[in-house]
C-alpha cells in the first residue's frame, strides 16, 4: 500500500490498471529464480503531480508514450562491492554470497515505449539511473532519445538507489511527497548505508519488464533486454553482470557500460560493451574516474570502445536538460565552474547509438560489432599522446575530431577555490581564425575532408547513417573555411549563462529534435554568419549585428509558432525565447536603431 497518496493516485492504485505477473514458462531468458515484484500503476501524470524528469519531448508525436510505475518486493543484502567513483577496478567481482534475506522495498521505473507493438524493435534498454546528482539523472536518455524514438526500441529507467528518493532538497520525495512518499530503498530505514538492495531491486525491475504488463502489448515481442549505465551507475551495473546475475537465471540477455565498471568476467555468457570518453584514459587514478586498470582485450564477448576527444559529461546531455532542471530541479545550476570552458563538443551520442544498436544484433546472434583501436597512452598508461594542437592520438575519431575545428579533450579541473566535478568535463576551446584558415582556406576543403571522415566512420560501423547525416549538417553550418572572426556572441564555447552566442542556441535547438527545427536552424544559421561577419569587419559591424538581430527575431517568431501548433513546450519556448532575447539585448548596443 502507498502512503500518504493523493486522491487521484490512490483511486488509480486501487484499481488495479496492471495485469498481475505472467507465470512463469519453462523456458527461455528470464524465467530462472529471479522474483517477479507486484508492479502498480501506470501511476497518473496530472497537472499537479507528474514523474519526475517526465519528458519534454514530444513522444505522441513520434509514436511514442510514457508512463510511471511503482513496484515492490523483497530484496537480498550481497557480499559484493562497488569501487568509488565510476566504478573502475582492474579485477572483476566473484559470484556474491547472500548476507541477508527478506527486506522490503518499494520504488518506481519510468517506461517509454512505443504505443503500438508494430514500432517496437524488441529491444528494451533498461538504464539504472545515475544517482550522483542526489537526484535521478537519465544519463543515457538524455544522449540518445533520438536513436531510440527512430529505431523503435523501448527505454525503462530504474531508481535502485536511495539518495535520489531520500535527499532532503533533491529527493523524489522532497520533489512530490503525495506521489513518491511510499519509495523506500532502506528496509524502513534499517539499511541507510551503500545501496545494498540495489542489486536486487534492479534485478527484480529487470524481471518485471520481461513478466508483468509495464509494457503492454509490447511484451510478447521482446526480444533483447540490455542492462545498461551510464559512469557510478555503469560501476554498479558491472557488478550486477560479474557478481549478481551469474546467481540465477539471466534476466539481462547484454549489458552496456557507458564511461564507467569494473573489468569483466571471462566466463560471462552474455555480450558486454563498453564505450569511455578520453576522460577514463586522462583522469588522474586518484579520482576514480580513470578506466585504465579496467581496460581488457576484446573477445568473443566484450567490446570496449573508446571515443577520443569527449568528456565523461558531454555538452548534448547536459544543454537538452536545461528546461527540465528549470521545471523540477530548479536550484540546479546551468553552467559549470571549470578552469577551461567545459564540455568537448565531440558528439560521442553518436557512437554510443552504433554500440546499442551492434549490442542488441551481438545479443540476438544476427552480428558481431566491429573493434576500435584505444586512446594512445605514453608509456606507464598515464598520459594520453597527443598531437601539436593538443587533441589525442588514436582511439575512435568520429569526424568532427578527425577534421577538427577546436581543441577538444576529457580534461579539465575547478577554478582556484571552487569546488565541483570539472575533471569530469573536459575542454573545448575553438581554433582561433588564424589556425581555422590554415587547415581549410576555403569551404570545399573543410567540406571534402569532413564528408571523407564521415564515410569512414559510417564504413567501420562506429556512427549510423541517420547520425552521419546529422554531421554532415552541422558541418554544412560551420564557419570553417570562411576565414572569419567569430568571438564573444557566436561562438560554441561555454554555457548559455555564462557566454551566450548564437552557436549556443542553435545547440540547445538542435537536441531537442522538435519537428519543423530546420527553419529555426536555418534562421540561426544566418544570424551566426552576420555576426562573425560583423566582427571580421567592424567597418560593417552595426550593419551585420542589425542582419542578425532580424534573423534572430524570425527565430523567435517561427519558435511561437510552433509553441501554439503543440511543437515545442511553453517550458522549451521559454528557455529558447529568453537565450535569443538575451543575444538581441547583447547584439543591440551596435545597432544604430
Amino acid at each position: 500500500m502507498i502512503s500518504r497518496t493523493g486522491a487521484a493516485l490512490l483511486a488509480s492504485l486501487l484499481a488495479g490498471i496492471v495485469a498481475a505477473p505472467v507465470p512463469a514458462t519453462a523456458s527461455g531468458p528470464g524465467t530462472g529464480t529471479v522474483p517477479v515484484p507486484v508492479v502498480t500503476g501506470p501511476i497518473p501524470a496530472t497537472g499537479e503531480s507528474h514523474p519526475f524528469f517526465a519528458t519534454d519531448l514530444d513522444l505522441a508525436a513520434r509514436g511514442y508514450l510514457e508512463q510511471e510505475f511503482f513496484y515492490r518486493g523483497a530484496a537480498n543484502v550481497y557480499d559484493a562491492t562497488v569501487a568509488p567513483g565510476i566504478g573502475a577496478r582492474p579485477s572483476p567481482s566473484p559470484t556474491a554470497a547472500i548476507v541477508s534475506t527478506g527486506h522490503h522495498y518499494q520504488t518506481r521505473m519510468v517506461v517509454r515505449r512505443p504505443a503500438r507493438a508494430d514500432r517496437f524493435n524488441g529491444t528494451v534498454i533498461v538504464e539504472w539511473l545515475n544517482a550522483t546528482s542526489q537526484y535521478d539523472v537519465e544519463a543515457l536518455w538524455f544522449r540518445t532519445h533520438e536513436f531510440l524514438l527512430r529505431d523503435g526500441y523501448a527505454w525503462v529507467g530504474i531508481t535502485a538507489q536511495s539518495a535520489p528518493v531520500t535527499h532532503p532538497a533533491l529527493g523524489l520525495k522532497a520533489f512530490d511527497p503525495h506521489r513518491y512518499g511510499g519509495l523506500d530503498l532502506t528496509a524502513g530505514g534499517t539499511l541507510t548505508s551503500g545501496d545494498p538492495l540495489s542489486f536486487d531491486v534492479y534485478a527484480q525491475g529487470l524481471q518485471a519488464v520481461r513478466r508483468t504488463g509495464v509494457l503492454g502489448t509490447l511484451r510478447p515481442g521482446i526480444r533483447t533486454v540490455i542492462a545498461a549505465g551510464v559512469s557510478q551507475s555503469a560501476g554498479r551495473v558491472s557488478v550486477f553482470a560479474n557478481a549478481i546475475q551469474p546467481r540465477n537465471r539471466p534476466v539481462a540477455d547484454a549489458a552496456l557500460l557507458y564511461v564507467g565498471g569494473e573489468r569483466l568476467r571471462a566466463d560471462l555468457t552474455m555480450p558486454v560493451f563498453k564505450v569511455l570518453s578520453e576522460t577514463e584514459f586522462a583522469a588522474a587514478p586518484a579520482s576514480n574516474a580513470s578506466e585504465v586498470s579496467s581496460l581488457q582485450p576484446d573477445t568473443g564477448l566484450m567490446r570496449t570502445w573508446a571515443v577520443a576527444g569527449t568528456s565523461h559529461s558531454d555538452w548534448a546531455s547536459f544543454a537538452v536538460r536545461y528546461a527540465l532542471l528549470q521545471r523540477d530541479q530548479p536550484t540546479a545550476a546551468l553552467q559549470d565552474n571549470c578552469a577551461r570552458p567545459s564540455r568537448s563538443r565531440i558528439p560521442d551520442r553518436y557512437s554510443l547509438s552504433a554500440a546499442m544498436h551492434h549490442l542488441a544484433r551481438w545479443a540476438q546472434r544476427r552480428a558481431v560489432p566491429p573493434t576500435a583501436p584505444l586512446i594512445s597512452l605514453a608509456p606507464g598508461g598515464l598520459t594520453v599522446v597527443r598531437d601539436a594542437g593538443g587533441n589525442a592520438l588514436g582511439g575512435l575519431r568520429l569526424a568532427p575530431f578527425e577534421v577538427p575545428v577546436a581543441v577538444d579533450t576529457g580534461v579539465n579541473e575547478n577554478r582556484p577555490g571552487a569546488t565541483g566535478l570539472c575533471f569530469l568535463n573536459g575542454t573545448h576551446l575553438p581554433f582561433d581564425r588564424a589556425t581555422l584558415t590554415s587547415r581549410y582556406p576555403d569551404r570545399r576543403t573543410y567540406l571534402t575532408r569532413f564528408t571523407a571522415a564521415v564515410r569512414d566512420n559510417l564504413r567501420d560501423g562506429y556512427v549510423l547513417p541517420a547520425d552521419a547525416g546529422e554531421m554532415l549538417r552541422d558541418a554544412r553550418s560551420s564557419l570553417a573555411g570562411r576565414d572569419l572572426e567569430c568571438a564573444e556572441l557566436c561562438a560554441n564555447v561555454a554555457q548559455f549563462p555564462v557566454q551566450p552566442s548564437t552557436q549556443l542556441l542553435r545547440d540547445h535547438t538542435a537536441f531537442l529534435y522538435l519537428r519543423g527545427a530546420d527553419r529555426l536552424l536555418d534562421a540561426l544559421d544566418h544570424a551566426t554568419l552576420a555576426v562573425a561577419r560583423g566582427q571580421t569587419d567592424p567597418a560593417h559591424r552595426q550593419t551585420q549585428y542589425s542582419r542578425a538581430i532580424r534573423w534572430l527575431e524570425t527565430y523567435r517568431v517561427l519558435l511561437d509558432r510552433m509553441r501554439q501548433h503543440g511543437r515545442v513546450t511553453e517550458g522549451q519556448a521559454r528557455l529558447l525565447d529568453g537565450y535569443s532575447a538575451v543575444l538581441i539585448e547583447r547584439l543591440s548596443p551596435a545597432d544604430p536603431g
